[in-house]
């Protein structure tokens, strides 16, 4: 299979994926399948060489030279002040600013703390949890639903005189004992009132394939986005950030079920705000819904625990099993909204891997009572499919209202009811 230690080629992927279909492997041919699509998406890795090679073809039209200025380095485009976790790439020096906002984000955490003392190890549970803040640099050249453009478009914006450097960044971290943390979420929720707005806070519970760095940065990009009058948090479950390591995630989410349904009692009644919402991705789903049976499995908690919003976007969640639980969202929280797409191209690999299908990608849609079901189109915004509920501008602004005001699907803008046999569901419009 894959060699340990280095990414894969795509020779190697192309190859174990024959060896796979060879072998009848439905497991190993649907996580390879996802590995290859990943990588056909990923940006050039030879940018200089490529940029050499254009440059040595033009020349011959030129009088043996380019008059093209030369692209901005790598380094220049990503440079930061920070520690470079998602890059690898060099940080600039102390004295360079950088226009922007710090957006702090808090977390709670079962992965095992990383070696060198700062963030959290791709694999491992630890266990106990970890809280936290995550300082998150939002650049003013933030594009909303973005958490950073690609190579490509950023070349493009660099020679349609943009900006090209729009990637959130983080800036620091700070452990926090819980006692800590609680007080430190309430301290941000009375600044938000105190200035006027009526607070809330956001949980988000991200999917599979996912590091510590990733969530802490793509919940950021939603609460900024969101303008999240309060506090915005995540929790952070042991997921090795790998397409390969399906299976290793789906273990990992079982075995973090308690922890996470520790973590959302503890911050609805200890957070000091009785608008707690939730956004739960992809696998992420799992890890809520088991939190909302444990939930109501404890008679300390049944009639304790209440949140706001629930959001469950593109939900790998076997679509029996939805439906069977389905009626635990709307006892613990105010509107339940389920986004789910027929293009969603990670969520119908896992239907396959599965044999099943899951509650995120099903035809017809899944429909549950007292769940609003809302079909999302085809935004083609990544190869998979797979980031429209925090990417799609539309979908950000159906949030954005039903946080605020909590209304039916047939008062919000946006959506339409199609007439259609099974036409239980809502479809966004762009």
């Amino acid at each position: 299979m894959l060699p340990p230690g280095s990414p894969p080629t795509l020779q190697q992927l192309l190859k174990d994926l024959d060896e796979a279909i060879e072998a009848g492997d439905q497991q190993a041919a649907t996580i390879l399948e996802l590995a290859i699509l990943r990588f056909l998406a990923a940006e050039a890795a030879e940018r200089e060489e490529l940029e050499r090679s254009v440059r040595a073809r033009v020349a011959r039209l030129g009088g043996g030279r380019s008059t093209v200025p030369s692209l901005p380095r790598p380094q220049d485009l990503f440079t930061h002040r920070g520690p470079a976790y998602l890059s690898g790439e060099p940080a600039e020096p102390a004295a360079t600013v950088r226009k922007g906002i710090l957006y702090p984000v808090w977390f709670a955490t079962n992965r095992l703390a990383a070696s060198s003392g700062t963030g959290f190890q791709a694999e491992g549970r630890s266990a106990h949890v970890n809280w936290g803040r995550v300082d998150v640099h939002v650049p003013e050249t933030h594009r909303f639903g973005e958490t950073g453009s690609s190579y490509w478009q950023r070349m493009w914006r660099q020679y349609s005189l943009r900006p090209a450097d729009d990637h959130l960044r983080i800036e620091a971290y700070a452990r926090l004992s819980e006692a800590a943390f609680y007080e430190a979420v309430r301290q941000e929720l009375a600044s938000a009132q105190a200035a006027g707005a009526e607070p809330h806070a956001l949980v988000f519970l991200h999917g599979y394939n996912t590091s510590f760095e990733e969530a802490a940065i793509r919940a950021a990009q939603i609460g900024c986005d969101l303008k999240v009058a309060g506090a915005t948090a995540f929790f952070s479950w042991p997921s090795a950030g790998s397409v390969q390591a399906y299976p290793a995630d789906e273990a990992a989410i079982e075995a973090s079920e308690r922890a996470i349904t520790d973590f959302l009692v503890a911050f609805a009644t200890e957070c000091g705000t009785a608008k707690v919402h939730l956004v739960a991705h992809s696998m992420g789903n799992r890890g809520l819904l088991r939190a909302l049976q444990r939930i109501a499995g404890n008679a300390e908690t049944r009639n304790q625990v209440r949140f706001g919003q629930i959001f469950l976007a593109a939900p790998d969640v076997d679509h029996d099993l939805f439906l069977d639980l389905a009626a635990l969202y709307p006892a613990y929280g105010e509107r339940t909204t389920l986004y789910t797409s027929r293009h969603d191209r990670a969520v119908h690999a896992s239907a396959r891997l599965h044999r099943a299908p899951r509650a995120g990608y099903y035809e017809p849609y899944t429909i549950a009572p007292h769940i609003d079901t809302i079909a999302v189109p085809d935004f083609d915004l990544d190869l998979l499919g797979h980031g429209y509920f925090a990417q799609a501008a539309a979908l950000l602004h159906d949030l954005y209202d039903l946080m605020r005001h909590n209304q039916p699907p047939g008062q919000r803008q946006r959506l339409q009811h199609p007439s259609l046999p099974d036409g239980g569901f809502w479809q966004l419009q762009l």
